[in-house]
């Protein structure tokens, strides 16, 4: 799925990815998974799976983890998935 590859050279998961995300942007905010948790309505465990990798998100709960973090699509976009999609909108708005 993802292939970007970490300090071992092993493929990412796009699981793990997102994880990784999403755990550097609750720290950054200074949010225990438990709080973060309270904010999205899920347990602390089910945070820590999606933090790991272990358990994938679906679109509703990845809308509500970037809405309580403050976070736009298009930083996730940028910063998982290496997308700027600002830019390919405005070109696809220029032809």
């Amino acid at each position: 799925m993802f292939v970007k590859k970490n300090k071992n050279r092993k493929p990412v998961s796009l699981n793990e990815a997102v994880g990784r995300f999403v755990r550097e942007s609750r720290s950054a905010k200074s949010l225990t998974g438990a709080e973060f948790g309270k904010l999205i309505h899920v347990s602390q465990q089910q945070i820590s799976r999606y933090e790991n990798g272990i358990c994938g998100l679906n679109i509703e709960t990845l809308e509500n983890i970037l809405i309580a973090l403050d976070i736009e699509w298009q930083e996730f976009y940028r910063k998982v998935l290496h997308i700027d999609i600002g830019i390919h909108v405005i070109e696809s708005n220029n032809k």
